[in-house]
């Protein structure tokens, strides 16, 4: 009787909460920060909005977009582990006419299946993510898929002691504010806090950290070895996002994502999956564009994972692709 009273309670505990365990809330923040800096620009004026997860967050600079071109630039980018038909069809709903859309998306998101698969993978933040902060969007998420969520998550181990509820995670909103100020004006690592965003959307948590010493992570690989046997967009998210930009009359610049040059970017898998990215593109005839050799970044120039430069790797990418948008605007 136990781990079924167990599994009411939680489900109903499901039903009533403001917030799971695990859910990172400095993303809600930033995101809707980003969001309303998009909206607040004037209808007649064009934009140029930067999508993906968080190699654009840490490795793109709006602001000097914006500087460069003229255009009001605003840095979307979040955290790939929202995945990627939830990062597109949250971007796809403030996308207008006139807008210029940078794609970086992560490598793993061109593999992605889709929304209701990203809500049941266990490393995902989707599903703490749409339950404590975004709960309309679960309509877009299959019924057998919340179904097998909730059981899996209802009937946890109870052998280990530290046994705990997966719902439980009863936070007031102050309580959240004050441990997201805790994580800025900590010294060592002030990320993830969504305190850290300029007013272009950009991440600075990274700014002032050039001279620290190689993070043995950025020189781990950012293809999954599962991609070698996968084709890109399985399910068509990405093409349906396509087809809706076109119908809107926005235009996409697609983008190879920040990340570090290691032996992982010398595999034959890895450039494989980039030649079929570009391959991907140009089926839909949308100019690809951009290149490896801009897109790799020395390991000296990576922050703490294979997607984070520092500034000055930012600084070095963005003027890459300032050039791109450079040449798109002269074509339109």
């Amino acid at each position: 009787m136990y781990p079924l009273s167990k599994s009411i309670l939680d489900l109903s505990i499901l039903l009533k909460t403001d917030r799971m365990i695990g859910t990172e809330d400095w993303l809600n923040s930033t995101i809707l920060k980003k969001e309303q800096l998009a909206v607040k620009i004037q209808p007649n004026r064009q934009r140029i909005l930067i999508v993906s997860g968080s190699n654009g967050l840490f490795g793109i600079s709006a602001e000097k977009i914006s500087q460069a071109t003229g255009i009001e630039t605003i840095n979307l980018s979040s955290h790939a582990g929202l995945g990627g038909e939830y990062i597109l069809n949250r971007a796809a709903k403030i996308i207008r006419k006139g807008d210029l859309i940078l794609l970086p998306i992560e490598y793993s998101l061109y593999y992605s299946s889709g929304i209701s698969d990203d809500f049941e993978d266990r490393a995902s933040t989707l599903n703490s993510f749409m339950i404590s902060y975004d709960r309309e969007s679960l309509q877009q998420i299959s019924s057998l898929a919340l179904l097998r969520f909730l059981l899996r998550n209802a009937f946890q181990d109870i052998r280990t002691p530290e046994y705990q509820s997966y719902f439980r995670g009863r936070l007031s909103r102050q309580d959240i504010s004050a441990r997201l100020q805790q994580q800025k004006d900590r010294k060592d690592d002030n990320c993830y806090s969504g305190l850290t965003i300029n007013n272009f959307g950009d991440e600075t948590c990274n700014v002032g950290r050039d001279n620290i010493q190689i993070n043995p992570k950025v020189l781990e690989p950012v293809l999954s070895s599962a991609t070698n046997t996968e084709q890109i967009d399985p399910k068509g998210y990405i093409s349906k996002f396509v087809t809706a930009t076109n119908r809107i009359g926005a235009k996409i610049i697609p983008l190879y994502p920040v990340s570090t040059h290691s032996k992982h970017s010398e595999a034959i898998a890895f450039k494989k999956c980039t030649q079929e990215i570009k391959n991907f593109w140009k089926e839909r005839k949308i100019e690809f564009r951009d290149t490896l050799q801009d897109a790799l970044l020395a390991p000296e120039l990576m922050y703490n994972t294979p997607y984070h430069p520092k500034d000055t790797g930012r600084h070095q990418r963005t003027q890459k692709i300032i050039k791109l948008v450079e040449r798109n605007l002269n074509n339109i």
